[in-house]
């Protein structure tokens, strides 16, 4: 499982750019992508190209120079909107489909990118696809924080700067959601989740775990139809 780390510079996982007529089947007036078998299947295989070259791009990425970071989020750019276009086409259908669409917009860099990695990491676990709880949690937490809101899982770290001996922190968690829900979810615990962050910060002096950023409470009632 890979988990997310909030940066100044969103640590994340990237990709090759896919023109936008790449793989394309041009729409027949008047009939629905479900409907088209040729173009779904066409916008599968390019989802999936997508989402190899989004993951392909962030090999070694501690080692990526700051300008190839920049290359890769200029890409993501262009993936986010190829991956829309095929959104609003209504090519979407299988939870494969959904976990490529998800993932690439997790790499965004706006909360309602990782809203929409949410959203549609969910639709992927109603496919029977239940994997992707774990890129559920991530995004509701990267949209949670991104929004001012303390996370629920514990999932999202951070640290100011890149000096040596800065500590990693984990960004507040709201303390009434429940150890059950985040173990199904994520296999972990919240401290899983703290031992973790002990090895973001192995041969440094820490002594806190959360960071001292002011965060609202996320009580239940805040995500409809999830907590």
């Amino acid at each position: 499982m890979r988990l997310m780390i909030l940066l100044p510079l969103f640590f994340l996982f990237g990709c090759t750019t896919t023109p936008a007529n790449a793989n394309s089947s041009a729409p027949v007036p008047h009939i629905s992508c479900l409907q088209d078998k040729p173009r779904l299947d066409a916008r599968s295989r390019e989802l999936a190209v997508i989402v190899k070259a989004d993951q392909d791009e962030r090999e070694n990425w501690q080692n990526k120079t700051s300008e190839e970071m920049i290359e890769v989020a200029k890409k993501d750019l262009i993936r986010r909107q190829r991956v829309g276009e095929i959104f609003g086409e209504g090519c979407l259908s299988k939870a494969e489909d959904y976990a490529a669409a998800a993932l690439v917009y997790q790499h965004g860099d706006s909360p309602n990118h990782f809203l929409q990695t949410f959203i549609w990491s969910k639709r992927g676990v109603e496919l029977g696809d239940a994997k992707q709880k774990n890129t559920m949690a991530l995004g509701i937490d990267r949209y949670l924080v991104n929004i001012g809101q303390k996370q629920l899982f514990g999932s999202q770290a951070t640290m100011p700067d890149f000096k040596p001996g800065t500590c990693w922190c984990l960004q507040k968690i709201e303390s009434s959601f429940p150890e059950k829900i985040r173990k199904e979810y994520t296999t972990k615990t919240l401290n899983d989740y703290v031992v973790w962050l002990s090895e973001l910060n192995k041969g440094k002096t820490c002594p806190q775990v959360e960071c001292q950023t002011e965060l609202k409470a996320t009580p239940k009632g805040s995500i409809p139809g999830f907590w």
